[in-house]
């Protein structure tokens, strides 16, 4: 089920799976430009055994705006707000990227949450995350003749990242722009997603690490982006997997964008098991 849920100031648009009427839910997060159907495939491996919400950060998809000045903080209280419309007393938080910096700020503030995995998200970001996002984000200024045109171009920008095409693909990017005045324009605001990417920076990462009481699962994506760069470095998490009391990690050989747009049998796997302990 996909709609939209009503917070403060503002409206959500979120795909709600309740197949498994479990009693906890799984909330996915997605990343800095992405949407709801960034996290796809893991919400449709989970799907069997967990009720699971996905959902457009404000700004993205079809949820309203975030307010200015923009940053991790208020999409951590929209979320927060968020979970209290839905009718769950237990949380296991999936935070991709951005989503991860959302994910363990939540789960600082919120007793209800039972579990959190780290999608290669929540670290220390460094110039050389600012120099391959901030490119990145000169689409969101861009208008395009068609939503064929807007693929074409994503296509061949994710296929150099070696994510592999897909039908879902097709439903991310077309997920991310609307046609306006004769052009088609991504759905982001380009001042305000730059705001939102600049608080990674400013992210209090002692505090919110050391409130952390509950079991969490790091993934770290070591594949290149460009010029054998990762996204985020795996040193950038050092700080976390030394404070935060319940943490286990693994590295994965693959990129930043692959470990979303690409099934990943291995992973679900490790996740799985991490969910099912005790």
């Amino acid at each position: 089920m996909t709609g939209k849920i009503e917070i403060e100031k503002k409206r959500l648009n979120i795909h709600h799976s309740k197949e498994a009427k479990s009693n906890t839910l799984v909330v996915l997060i997605h990343g800095l430009t992405g949407n709801h159907l960034q996290m796809h495939h893991f919400q449709t491996h989970l799907s069997d055994r967990y009720d699971t919400v996905s959902y457009d950060l404000s700004g993205r998809g079809d949820s309203d705006l975030q307010n200015a000045p923009a940053d991790i903080h208020q999409h951590t209280e929209d979320l927060l707000q968020l979970l209290g419309k839905l009718d769950y007393g237990r949380f296991i938080l999936v935070g991709y990227s951005m989503g991860g910096y959302i994910a363990l700020e939540a789960a600082s503030k919120m007793d209800a949450v039972e579990k959190v995995v780290l999608l290669d998200g929540g670290g220390e970001a460094d110039e050389n995350t600012s120099n391959l996002v901030l490119p990145s984000l000169g689409r969101l200024e861009k208008t395009f003749e068609s939503v064929d045109a807007y693929r074409e171009m994503m296509q061949s920008s994710y296929g150099a990242l070696g994510v592999e095409w897909s039908p879902v693909m097709d439903r991310v990017v077309e997920h991310e722009v609307v046609q306006m005045d004769g052009a088609v324009r991504h759905k982001s605001d380009y001042a305000l997603t730059k705001q939102d990417f600049e608080s990674f920076y400013d992210y209090p990462h002692d505090d919110i690490y050391s409130k952390i009481d509950v079991p969490v699962l790091l993934i770290i994506c070591t594949g290149a982006i460009k010029d054998d760069i990762p996204l985020f470095s795996e040193k950038g998490y050092d700080r976390m997997r030394s404070t935060v009391p319940s943490i286990e990690s693994s590295t994965y050989d693959i990129n930043h964008y692959e470990i979303v747009f690409n099934e990943q049998d291995a992973l679900n796997r490790e996740i799985d098991t991490f969910l099912e302990k005790e």
